[in-house]
């Protein structure tokens, strides 16, 4: 059983996912929403909507597409916003050097790093 809890720990400490939020200024202050009914879109919806603000993530690892979704929510929700649509998806690649001396072995490695930008909105007619 130890074991097992110990092999959770380690495979669920691999993947990360910070979240910043950011507002814009000048818009309305709306109560936090229902993050249960907020909606993750793919694209812009076409209906009337006010813009509230910019939710960005780092992912680190490879988290389950539902923790980033609840991610979003979350910080939608918060905002007021009846949901958000993404407007960035890409992987970077960062090098890594590690080098024992200046005479010693240098080894290459790879971070790969997941941004996502999305953009919660509030529906005007709603």
């Amino acid at each position: 059983m130890f074991l097992a809890l110990a092999a959770g720990a380690l495979l669920s400490g691999c993947a990360s996912v910070s979240e910043n939020t950011h507002a814009y200024l000048g818009i309305p202050h709306y109560a936090p929403a229902d993050p249960e009914r907020f909606q993750v879109l793919q694209t812009e919806p076409k209906e009337e909507k006010v813009r509230l603000g910019e939710i960005i993530l780092a992912v680190n690892g490879k988290p389950a597409r539902e923790d980033i979704e609840k991610k979003i929510r979350v910080a939608g929700a918060k905002l007021g916003a009846d949901g958000a649509f993404i407007v960035y998806d890409r992987t970077h690649i960062y090098p890594i050097i590690y080098s024992d001396y200046w005479w010693g072995p240098t080894w290459v490695s790879q971070d790969l790093t997941r941004n996502i930008v999305a953009i919660a909105f509030k529906y005007s007619s709603r």
